[in-house]
């Protein structure tokens, strides 16, 4: 920070609506920029926040642009091209004096390419910053973001604006450590930070190359620790569970999953497999009994695995691992252990943390911010849990390691589109609310929830007839399974409705 006068700030506030309003009470009484730029989700925040830095300083020049304006929700993004978007905007002005970019980081939200690849703002903020262009504040709402993004946010700044002003953040670490540092010179690098005495040199920083890699980042996904990403590239893969298997590389292409001579459908079923299992991998036996079920003999299905497990690597561009290369499928003793590039984004993470985050601002209230949350899970939800899985793998008994999985996901996906039915009915957006319903509906015609809110929906319009119609969809979905019982509760709540 002593290059240069910018100052590259996080602040973390707990309520959307006055996201603005405390970072410009709590900075521009320590600091005064002579020209604010700001980045909201749209005109009307725009509006807000600048009417809220003039009312501290009447003479401040303030400018604001909307998400789509500064390229932040492209889709993929490309922080590149928002580098571009920025520069053009604020040089114009730039022999004006001191200027400050103000970003309401919920932008992370908005699209699923955003969300993925959301630990690529700060570096771009250090960037900005280490060339003077302009000092940054980034604004965090803790109770909308997501857990992985908001430690983003705490490795991934120098300062934090708190109510007593600016303050030295512990827990930041430069981009080149974050993005190509070993965890070995992250430590030395916080250590010096509490006393250059605990900050010794690790001459061997390439030894410890590895260890980021961590192979039990899937089970212990919440406890990671995600950082920046350089501007440029670097191994990292955006994992796509929905729907497709889809693997995404940082330059937007997708992992080919039929390389020449292989199977793809077991290539396929290998990696979702060890996928599941994380850290803890599968023995040799496991996977050829879950590939081979039906081969003559346990050696012969052995050798076809060891060609699967070859053409899998090759899917993925592993290098020869006997050169040093890339290892993405490890070989340990009898076991084999996926092992994604470190911080690798997972879609079913991300599922998990905003379902959970939406039903905290339900309880909360906060209907605006729950239904932000409710929104970026629907978008992620692009179909069942390896929907392109052969059934004969996924629908496994003795090992029950996909089916079970995909329905209780599936049935997250459905409460999604209830909650957002029920926001949507308190404001009487009936279509929006019918819609979500729909949504559902189409997975499973008898989702018992969507019904019950599509009546509810019916029964605010005064709709006495769709009511009944709603329950005979209901009632005649269910005359195509023979096996499940009619709903007790759904009867009675149309008794009430109609009564």
């Amino acid at each position: 920070m002593a290059e240069n006068s910018c100052v590259n700030l996080a602040h973390f506030a707990t309520q959307q609506r006055l996201l603005f309003a405390d970072f410009f009470k709590h900075y521009l009484a320590v600091a005064g920029p002579s020209r604010i730029f700001v980045i909201a989700v749209d005109e009307n925040a725009i509006a807000v926040a600048e009417r809220l830095a003039r009312r501290v300083n009447k003479t401040r020049c303030v400018e604001g642009k909307s998400f789509v304006d500064m390229a932040l929700l492209r889709v993929p993004i490309s922080f590149r091209d928002v580098a571009a978007q920025i520069e053009k905007w604020v040089s114009p002005t730039r022999d004006h004096g001191p200027a400050m970019l103000v970003v309401d980081m919920s932008w992370g939200l908005e699209t699923n390419s955003a969300t993925a690849n959301f630990e690529g703002w700060p570096a771009l903020a250090e960037a900005l910053t280490r060339q003077s262009v302009l000092s940054i504040a980034s604004l965090y709402n803790r109770r909308l973001l997501i857990d992985e993004q908001l430690l983003v946010a705490l490795h991934g700044h120098p300062q934090i604006l708190t109510s007593a002003g600016l303050v030295s953040n512990p827990h930041w670490l430069p981009s080149r450590l974050q993005t190509r540092g070993a965890l070995r010179e992250q430590v030395d690098f916080w250590l010096g930070a509490i006393a250059p005495e605990l900050r010794i040199g690790t001459s061997a920083a390439a030894l410890h190359a590895a260890e980021g890699a961590d192979p039990m980042w899937l089970l212990r996904r919440s406890a990671e620790e995600p950082g920046a990403v350089h501007l440029d590239s670097r191994d990292r893969w955006k994992i796509r569970c929905f729907g497709r298997l889809r693997i995404y590389r940082n330059d937007g292409s997708q992992v080919n999953w039929d390389p020449p001579g292989g199977a793809t459908r077991k290539t396929k079923t290998l990696f979702a497999y060890l996928l599941q299992k994380g850290g803890h991998g599968a023995s040799t036996d496991e996977l050829a009994d879950l590939l081979w079920p039906n081969a003559d003999d346990i050696e012969t299905a052995r050798n076809r695995l060891y060609h699967t497990v070859r053409y899998l690597r090759l899917a993925l561009g592993q290098s020869d691992e006997r050169d040093g290369g890339r290892n993405y499928v490890r070989r340990e003793g009898s076991r084999y252990v996926l092992v994604p590039p470190e911080r690798s984004w997972l879609d079913i993470s991300t599922f998990e943390q905003l379902c959970r985050q939406s039903q905290g601002h339900i309880k909360a209230g906060a209907s605006d911010e729950a239904l932000i949350c409710l929104q970026a899970a629907d978008r992620l939800y692009t179909g069942d849990l390896f929907e392109d899985i052969p059934v004969e793998y996924a629908d496994d008994g003795e090992r029950d390691w996909c089916w079970s999985k995909r329905y209780w996901l599936r049935d997250m996906f459905f409460k999604v589109q209830r909650d957002a039915a029920r926001i949507y009915l308190e404001r009487s957006d009936y279509s929006a609310a019918l819609a979500h319903c729909q949504k559902a509906l189409a997975i499973d015609p008898l989702c018992e929830m969507a019904h019950a809110e599509a009546m509810q929906v019916f029964k605010a319009q005064g709709r006495r007839e769709a009511i009944d119609r709603q329950f005979k969809l209901y009632l005649d979905s269910l005359k195509h399974f023979d096996d499940r019982p009619k709903s007790a509760s759904l009867q009675e709540l149309h008794r009430k409705l109609t009564a």
